[in-house]
């Protein structure tokens, strides 16, 4: 039973459990038994309230008929630790904000519970969620499934180790420069970043008013799959009267694509950071797997890539003002002993000078890209491109290599759904993610092409252990 448990995906769970032919408690043994056996290899899960997790199991279990119309339920998910989460200390990783108890849900984490989804604990992140791989002073370093010397990447790497190793089925991150795309393609699972505008960010720690910032972060699911994405990603989205900046957009459903009428781009080379060979060839199998199905597929490129990934670099990412924003976090949270991950980066944050003005000429610059960037989709449904330049990196080389981040930094500018999906592996046995990029509000063609090519190439990543 444990071995079917863990191998079921979030759909076949839900029907289980209402058909009676899985208990809910019975979900929880496999995966916590799961958990115990590669937590302690990887370090992945941070927090755990089991109590609370049998309670809501044994009252769906006691009530499957009063829940039946709920979307997932005994679905067991994982969150990112970066969320308000009643029953948990939400921390982020940072010794400062240790102890302080959660009094509410986050919108996305009280959305899956009503859905009747079971909170299996709260994942790492580097300090502060800042940092492109995953280690703090509180919780110590998350290791990837696939290669213990090798990072999951960050800020989800905790969320995405976990769910690679069949210790979780779904998860919630965030991204803001690739924090949702990097982990899931380092570790073969799928990720979704939506759209900026579709997901409430009410409950991020320790500020849910992200100011300047709200453009750029934003919470989305984690899966196995592109078609558990396509489930709960959903169940995400909408205003909740509380983010002003959710707006009612209608929700499309991937299964309504025409994938004959797609037109898409294609390049594996950003102007930026050069790809490795494993990663060039992944992005050209997804292309050569695709070209059958769709209306064309053309290698080209936006020009302005390169002129994006420094913008937003040196103004959003580092901050400028020399990296006072930052000191300032340094005092408020009394963080005397930051992580070194988190030095390495107020290093470079120190470097940028930014000033008030600059910044207001940047902002009339990323409109800018942006127009630049839907003229060239003007042309295109989609575009394939790397997630990264390489596979996952060693620990402590992201900041030492963060160029090869570019890839996925520049569409955090323009915000459009971006859905990751595993195509490959490397010569040494190393997932391969690629990026699905569509038109604003249209994940609906970004899953589909995703789904497509999940199922075409039929590769999902297995752990070697």
């Amino acid at each position: 039973m444990e071995l079917n448990i863990l191998n079921s995906n979030a759909a076949q769970i839900v029907a289980a459990v209402k058909g009676r032919k899985i208990k809910a408690m019975d979900i929880l043994n496999a995966y916590y038994d799961q958990i115990d056996r590669v937590n302690p290899v990887i370090n992945a899960v941070v927090q755990i309230n089991r109590e609370l997790a049998y309670r809501q199991a044994e009252e769906i279990d006691k009530n499957v008929e009063k829940f039946r119309h709920k979307k997932l339920l005994g679905v067991p998910f994982t969150v990112k630790n970066t969320c308000a989460v009643q029953g948990y200390q939400p921390d982020k990783g940072c010794i400062g904000l240790v102890g302080q108890e959660s009094k509410m849900d986050a919108t996305v984490v009280a959305r899956f519970r009503q859905e009747g989804a079971l909170l299996l604990g709260l994942t790492n992140t580097p300090e502060l969620s800042i940092g492109y791989e995953t280690d703090n002073l509180l919780y110590g370093q998350t290791k990837n499934p696939f290669d213990l010397s090798r990072s999951p990447g960050g800020s989800s790497g905790g969320e995405s180790a976990i769910i690679a190793a069949r210790g979780s089925l779904i998860g919630i991150g965030s991204d803001a420069s690739g924090s949702l795309r990097v982990p899931a393609h380092n570790t073969g699972i799928a990720a979704l970043k939506m759209t900026q505008g579709r997901v409430p960010l009410t409950g991020h720690i320790p500020l849910d008013c992200m100011g300047l910032f709200s453009q750029f972060i934003s919470f989305g699911p984690m899966a196995r799959t592109v078609e558990d994405l396509n489930l709960i990603a959903p169940i995400m989205v909408g205003p909740d009267a509380l983010d002003a900046h959710v707006v009612p957009v209608l929700w499309r459903h991937m299964e309504d694509v025409n994938l004959s009428q797609l037109k898409v781009a294609f390049y594996t080379d950003d102007g930026i950071a050069v790809a490795s060979k494993d990663i060039v060839d992944g992005v050209k199998n997804a292309v050569y797997a695709l070209r059958p199905d769709v209306a064309a597929v053309t290698e080209c490129r936006p020009e302005c890539l390169s002129e994006m990934d420094v913008l937003l670099s040196n103004s959003i990412l580092l901050g400028g003002d020399e990296g006072e924003w930052l000191s300032d976090i340094f005092k408020k949270f009394k963080l005397d002993n930051p992580s070194p991950l988190l030095l390495e980066f107020y290093e470079l944050a120190k470097k940028s000078k930014m000033s008030i003005t600059e910044l207001r000429w940047n902002w009339v610059q990323f409109d800018q890209y942006r127009r630049t960037m839907l003229q060239f989709m003007a042309d295109y449904d989609v575009i394939l491109c790397p997630v990264a330049a390489t596979t996952a990196k060693l620990h402590g080389q992201s900041y030492k290599e963060v160029k090869d981040f570019s890839y996925s930094m520049c569409y955090s500018l323009v915000n459009w759904p971006v859905v990751v999906v595993n195509v490959a592996q490397s010569s040494e046995g190393l997932p391969i993610g690629i990026q699905v990029i569509a038109h604003p509000w249209r994940e609906d063609v970004a899953l589909a092409v995703a789904r497509h090519l999940e199922c075409t190439l039929g590769i999902l990543a297995h752990i070697p252990f």
